[in-house]
Protein backbone atom coordinates (compact mmCIF):
# COMPACT_ATOMS: atom_id res chain seq x y z
CA UNK A 1 0.00 0.00 0.00
CA UNK A 2 1.33 3.31 -1.07
CA UNK A 3 -0.06 6.75 0.54
CA UNK A 4 0.93 9.75 -1.79
CA UNK A 5 0.65 13.30 -0.80
CA UNK A 6 0.80 16.19 -3.44
CA UNK A 7 1.26 19.89 -2.85
CA UNK A 8 0.36 22.97 -5.44
CA UNK A 9 2.71 25.93 -6.60
CA UNK A 10 -0.13 27.93 -5.53
CA UNK A 11 0.31 27.06 -1.66
CA UNK A 12 3.91 27.77 -1.89
CA UNK A 13 6.06 30.62 -2.33
CA UNK A 14 7.95 31.31 -5.52
CA UNK A 15 11.40 30.54 -3.90
CA UNK A 16 11.45 28.12 -1.25
CA UNK A 17 12.28 29.88 2.43
CA UNK A 18 14.74 26.95 3.53
CA UNK A 19 16.26 25.85 0.24
CA UNK A 20 16.49 28.64 -1.95
CA UNK A 21 15.15 26.77 -4.68
CA UNK A 22 12.10 27.87 -7.30
CA UNK A 23 9.03 26.09 -6.87
CA UNK A 24 9.62 24.55 -10.46
CA UNK A 25 12.60 22.68 -8.93
CA UNK A 26 10.73 21.23 -5.79
CA UNK A 27 8.87 18.04 -6.06
CA UNK A 28 5.26 17.86 -6.28
CA UNK A 29 4.79 14.67 -5.15
CA UNK A 30 5.70 12.57 -2.24
CA UNK A 31 5.15 8.82 -2.40
CA UNK A 32 5.32 6.60 1.18
CA UNK A 33 5.68 2.91 0.57
CA UNK A 34 4.23 1.78 4.24
CA UNK A 35 4.32 -2.44 3.14
CA UNK A 36 6.60 -3.68 5.66
CA UNK A 37 9.83 -5.14 4.64
CA UNK A 38 12.21 -7.19 6.09
CA UNK A 39 13.43 -4.61 9.17
CA UNK A 40 13.52 -2.01 6.31
CA UNK A 41 12.05 1.29 7.46
CA UNK A 42 9.24 2.48 4.75
CA UNK A 43 10.56 4.43 1.62
CA UNK A 44 9.94 7.96 0.82
CA UNK A 45 10.30 9.03 -2.78
CA UNK A 46 10.34 12.65 -4.17
CA UNK A 47 9.15 12.93 -8.02
CA UNK A 48 7.98 15.66 -10.24
CA UNK A 49 6.37 13.54 -12.84
CA UNK A 50 2.12 13.81 -12.45
CA UNK A 51 1.36 10.41 -11.61
CA UNK A 52 -2.52 9.46 -11.68
CA UNK A 53 -3.59 7.10 -9.04
CA UNK A 54 -6.55 4.97 -9.54
CA UNK A 55 -8.20 6.44 -5.88
CA UNK A 56 -7.26 10.15 -8.04
CA UNK A 57 -9.16 8.87 -11.63
CA UNK A 58 -12.33 7.67 -9.28
CA UNK A 59 -12.67 11.04 -7.65
CA UNK A 60 -12.63 12.47 -10.72
CA UNK A 61 -15.32 10.05 -12.31
CA UNK A 62 -17.06 10.96 -9.19
CA UNK A 63 -17.01 14.57 -9.35
CA UNK A 64 -17.82 14.44 -12.84
CA UNK A 65 -20.93 12.47 -11.72
CA UNK A 66 -22.12 15.06 -9.29
CA UNK A 67 -21.41 17.88 -11.83
CA UNK A 68 -23.47 16.02 -14.96
CA UNK A 69 -26.45 14.92 -11.73
CA UNK A 70 -27.08 18.48 -10.13
CA UNK A 71 -25.60 20.61 -13.21
CA UNK A 72 -22.70 22.94 -12.91
CA UNK A 73 -23.20 25.89 -10.37
CA UNK A 74 -25.13 28.56 -12.36
CA UNK A 75 -23.38 32.00 -13.78
CA UNK A 76 -24.77 34.89 -11.95
CA UNK A 77 -23.32 37.78 -13.85
CA UNK A 78 -20.97 38.35 -17.08
CA UNK A 79 -17.63 36.31 -15.83
CA UNK A 80 -18.06 37.63 -12.29
CA UNK A 81 -17.95 35.05 -9.16
CA UNK A 82 -20.51 36.12 -7.27
CA UNK A 83 -22.03 34.42 -4.33
CA UNK A 84 -25.78 34.12 -4.39
CA UNK A 85 -27.31 36.02 -0.81
CA UNK A 86 -29.91 34.68 0.75
CA UNK A 87 -31.48 37.06 3.94
CA UNK A 88 -33.37 35.64 6.43
CA UNK A 89 -36.70 36.99 7.46
CA UNK A 90 -38.02 37.33 10.64
CA UNK A 91 -38.94 34.34 13.08
CA UNK A 92 -42.24 35.85 13.28
CA UNK A 93 -42.87 36.58 9.90
CA UNK A 94 -46.10 34.19 10.34
CA UNK A 95 -48.16 35.17 13.37
CA UNK A 96 -49.74 33.14 16.14
CA UNK A 97 -52.52 33.50 14.53
CA UNK A 98 -51.61 32.16 10.73
CA UNK A 99 -51.06 35.20 8.93
CA UNK A 100 -48.58 37.10 7.52
CA UNK A 101 -47.51 39.90 10.03
CA UNK A 102 -46.53 43.34 8.57
CA UNK A 103 -47.55 42.25 4.79
CA UNK A 104 -47.05 45.50 2.91
CA UNK A 105 -43.81 46.37 4.68
CA UNK A 106 -42.65 42.77 3.74
CA UNK A 107 -43.56 43.49 0.26
CA UNK A 108 -41.71 46.06 0.18
CA UNK A 109 -38.13 45.08 2.17
CA UNK A 110 -38.49 42.11 -0.68
CA UNK A 111 -38.32 44.78 -3.15
CA UNK A 112 -35.39 46.43 -1.80
CA UNK A 113 -33.30 43.27 -1.28
CA UNK A 114 -33.77 42.43 -4.58
CA UNK A 115 -32.65 46.30 -6.19
CA UNK A 116 -29.48 45.48 -3.44
CA UNK A 117 -29.24 42.08 -5.47
CA UNK A 118 -30.21 39.43 -2.73
CA UNK A 119 -30.61 36.12 -4.65
CA UNK A 120 -33.31 34.91 -2.42
CA UNK A 121 -34.42 34.95 1.47
CA UNK A 122 -35.01 32.28 3.94
CA UNK A 123 -38.18 31.55 6.20
CA UNK A 124 -38.63 29.48 9.29
CA UNK A 125 -41.37 27.26 8.67
CA UNK A 126 -42.90 26.79 12.17
CA UNK A 127 -44.74 23.26 12.59
CA UNK A 128 -46.85 24.29 15.44
CA UNK A 129 -48.37 27.28 13.36
CA UNK A 130 -49.02 24.89 10.39
CA UNK A 131 -50.66 22.28 12.55
CA UNK A 132 -52.35 24.05 15.21
CA UNK A 133 -55.51 23.36 14.92
CA UNK A 134 -55.28 19.60 15.37
CA UNK A 135 -53.50 16.25 14.61
CA UNK A 136 -53.70 16.09 10.13
CA UNK A 137 -55.01 19.95 9.92
CA UNK A 138 -52.86 21.77 7.96
CA UNK A 139 -52.81 25.35 7.40
CA UNK A 140 -50.89 26.77 4.35
CA UNK A 141 -52.18 29.99 3.65
CA UNK A 142 -49.68 32.05 5.21
CA UNK A 143 -46.84 30.61 3.78
CA UNK A 144 -48.80 30.14 -0.01
CA UNK A 145 -49.07 34.26 0.21
CA UNK A 146 -45.44 34.71 1.22
CA UNK A 147 -44.62 32.16 -1.57
CA UNK A 148 -46.44 34.04 -4.16
CA UNK A 149 -45.02 37.53 -2.27
CA UNK A 150 -41.17 36.19 -3.20
CA UNK A 151 -41.71 35.23 -6.29
CA UNK A 152 -43.67 38.38 -7.29
CA UNK A 153 -40.63 39.86 -6.03
CA UNK A 154 -38.27 37.98 -8.40
CA UNK A 155 -36.76 36.75 -5.43
CA UNK A 156 -36.20 32.68 -4.62
CA UNK A 157 -37.07 31.24 -1.12
CA UNK A 158 -35.62 28.70 0.97
CA UNK A 159 -38.14 27.21 3.45
CA UNK A 160 -36.60 25.50 7.00
CA UNK A 161 -39.16 23.35 8.58
CA UNK A 162 -38.78 24.39 12.31
CA UNK A 163 -40.20 21.73 14.60
CA UNK A 164 -39.13 23.09 17.79
CA UNK A 165 -40.69 26.14 19.79
CA UNK A 166 -39.52 29.84 18.47
CA UNK A 167 -38.01 31.55 21.42
CA UNK A 168 -35.57 30.05 23.12
CA UNK A 169 -32.21 30.91 21.59
CA UNK A 170 -30.51 34.02 21.68
CA UNK A 171 -32.37 37.05 19.81
CA UNK A 172 -35.61 35.05 19.17
CA UNK A 173 -38.22 37.87 18.84
CA UNK A 174 -41.26 34.96 19.09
Amino acid sequence: MALTLRSSTSFMALVDSKTHRASEELPRMLAFDVRKAAGRPPTLKASRQDVIQPATLLQHAEQAAAELLHGPPAAHGAGTARVPVYVMLPLDTVSLAGRLTRARPLNASLMALRTAGVEGVMVDVWWGLVEKDGPLRYNWDAYAELVHMVERNGLKLQMVMSFHQCGGNVGDNC
